[in-house]
């Protein structure tokens, strides 16, 4: 408790210190009572899978997917482990952190009542003072009504991300253990230096994004944007698009779940996840560069990318094809998992796998 009413005040004094709240904005309180019924509805936000958060959502979906191939299956030979490793490989800090933050901008417009709470300033003070409150200060987002059910569903995503790396890293730590006692896993590799080579070259081809899967990934927000709609429908489908099966442990409700909490130096990192979803349901122009700028988070992609060294060393110390299991278990899922988690402590202890 101390620490989201030390995060709040830090917020308020970042807004402060940006310059004025507008002064039709001053005596408004945070905590601003549901639109009238007879206020009509404003114009939809217009975006699709051709959107670049979209676009970008799409290629973490590409490494859920790869996460749920390979965390299903029992790897029998040393050209299908090479091919994880290799998998794994194409998904760096500058293709994890902006996609990672895509998506969690598409999860917190899921969040009814803070596009609802948008859309009430947005009729009391008008879209144009909104969006150049925000483009000057993102920590605007935080004070919309609903923010904090946005960010509890952010933090909560991080939190099944993280947990999920965890999970699947440790089958492939698991199976480490059973290669052994295969006589193709006790064969020493050869051909060191392309392999690493292989690995540092591997961002530069990345997956095709399914047209689909963007489309099942605009669908959510543009469902919550442009009508009532089923929320159990829409989250399954959302999850469909990330790869998530309904009885995946990482597809769990979050009800009676407590919120995992902000770590402190990461608060930025909601604030452009808010702010990001925050222009969505304005419709800025997809083009402003602000869209790029906030999908940035630094500190995973540096995360992330020390992970990758840790990779590259594993490779290099390795003499055998089982010990690659142990490279992608330590260095390209569970580094990925801590990264991840550095937003949010785990809210629960782990569950199992359901396959």
């Amino acid at each position: 408790m101390l620490r989201r009413i030390f995060f709040v005040g830090a917020m308020l004094a970042v807004l402060l210190a940006a310059g004025p709240v507008p002064a039709q904005l001053d005596q408004t309180p945070i905590n601003t009572p549901k639109l009238p019924p007879e206020s009509p509805p404003k114009s939809p936000a217009n975006f699709d899978s051709t959107h670049v958060l979209v676009q970008q959502a799409g290629h973490w979906a590409n490494f859920q997917n790869d996460i749920n191939h390979w965390g299903s299956r029992n790897v029998t030979s040393a050209n299908e482990l090479e091919l994880a490793l290799l998998d794994f490989a194409r998904y760096d800090g500058a293709m994890m952190a902006p996609g990672w933050m895509a998506t969690n901008a598409l999860i917190a417009i899921q969040t009814k009542e803070f596009v609802a709470g948008i859309r009430q300033w947005e009729t009391w003070y008008g879209r144009e003072l909104l969006l150049q409150n925000l483009h000057r200060n993102p920590a605007y987002a935080l004070f919309f009504p609903g923010s904090n059910a946005a960010q509890e569903a952010v933090l909560h995503a991080a939190d099944r991300d993280a947990r999920r790396l965890k999970l699947i890293g440790n089958l492939f730590k698991q199976q480490a253990y059973s290669m052994q006692k295969q006589s193709w896993a006790n064969k020493k590799h050869t051909g060191k230096t392309s392999r690493l080579a292989a690995i540092q070259i591997a961002p530069a081809t990345p997956k095709e994004l399914r047209f689909e899967t963007l489309a099942a990934l605009a669908a959510p927000g543009m469902n919550q944007l442009l009508e009532p709609y089923d929320p159990q429908t829409v989250k399954i489908n959302f999850l469909s698009a990330l790869r998530f099966g309904p009885r995946s442990a990482w597809a769990q409700t979050n009800d009676g779940l407590p919120v995992p909490s902000i770590a402190a130096h990461r608060e930025l990192t909601i604030v452009h996840t808010l702010g990001l979803a925050a222009l969505l349901v304005l419709d800025e122009d997809q083009n402003h560069p602000n869209f790029t700028a906030w999908m940035t988070d630094t500190q995973l992609d540096e995360c992330v990318d020390w992970s990758r060294v840790h990779l590259n060393q594993c490779v290099a110390a390795g003499h055998f094809v089982f010990e690659s299991s142990f490279c992608i278990a330590e260095h390209q899922l569970m580094d990925a998992g801590r990264c991840i988690a550095d937003l949010a402590a785990p809210s629960r202890p782990p569950t199992q796998l359901v396959h």
